[in-house]
């Protein structure tokens, strides 16, 4: 019992630790300046942006949850580390929620905006939504790669 509460406390600690220096609670993609990663597209279609977009996050294993005329809401459910970090004693799960905007610079340019969140699912109106700063950037720099890659492909 002992250790449990020894564990616990170091799991709590480790959690604020690594929010407090790789998140924050805000919502909504914002421009190239402050997403989370972003690229530019050249001289591509829309077409070609779009179906870039979907394939390398759906063979990243995330599930597409929602589509707009601009923008793509993905998911994946993260693991028992991930829920240590962003949930709480009452959590079903924390999610790996990547929102992904499209901006038209015009004459078949694109801006690809990335911001990712990590979104506790319980039920409850309480439910955490921590927006990624830091942790995992190198991981959403390669997919941006790839989506410029695949969108760029004569």
């Amino acid at each position: 019992m002992k250790l449990f509460r020894i564990l616990s406390i170091a799991a709590l600690a480790l959690g604020a630790l690594t929010l407090g220096t790789s998140c924050s609670s805000t919502v909504g993609i914002g421009n190239s300046s402050n997403a989370f990663v972003s690229t530019e597209i050249n001289n591509s279609s829309r077409s070609k942006v779009n179906s870039a977009i979907k394939s390398v996050f759906q063979e990243e294993g995330f599930a597409l949850i929602s589509q707009g005329a601009n923008d793509y809401r993905f998911q994946k459910w993260g693991g028992t580390s991930t829920e240590v970090i962003y949930g709480s004693w009452f959590t079903d799960g924390v999610a790996i929620e990547p929102e992904v905007e499209i901006v038209t610079l015009g004459n078949n340019n694109y801006v690809v905006l990335c911001d990712v969140y990590m979104r506790e699912h319980s039920g409850s109106s309480l439910d955490a939504n921590w927006r990624l700063m830091g942790s995992g950037k190198i991981a959403y720099n390669g997919l941006m790669k790839k989506i410029k890659k695949r969108a760029e492909a004569k």
